[in-house]
């Protein structure tokens, strides 16, 4: 349970975000051997990017510098950017493990 806080970290801002807005949350997790994945639809990417969301995700990472912090919020931000422009995209953010402290996050949309 302890190597899902992040997940829920993560997820939990969105969901409560999109069940406030009276819509169902789609966040689905995807568990690879090396990586947990995080996939948001279109439009809880237009939330992630309406609200400003990139800075507060990408700080969570305990383990991250600051720099890399503001980096991977400045990348969560331009992409779940793209995503909500994009009907039918996914917001993808891919943990490595350990997810507890994760060497790596990476972000990208998928069509």
């Amino acid at each position: 349970m302890r190597t899902l806080t992040p997940l829920i970290a993560l997820a939990a801002p969105i969901g409560c975000l999109v069940f406030g807005a009276g819509t169902a949350s789609a966040v689905t997790t995807e568990q690879a051997p090396n990586s947990v994945t995080v996939n948001f639809t279109d439009a809880e990417a237009r939330m992630i990017d309406t609200l400003n969301l990139g800075p507060v995700l990408g700080a969570l990472p305990p383990n991250f510098t600051p720099e890399a912090k503001q980096r991977l919020g400045e990348s969560l931000a331009e992409y779940a950017g793209r995503a909500a422009r994009a009907p039918g995209s996914t917001l993808s953010v891919i943990i490595d493990q350990p997810v507890g402290t994760p060497p790596g996050v990476g972000v990208t949309v998928i069509r």
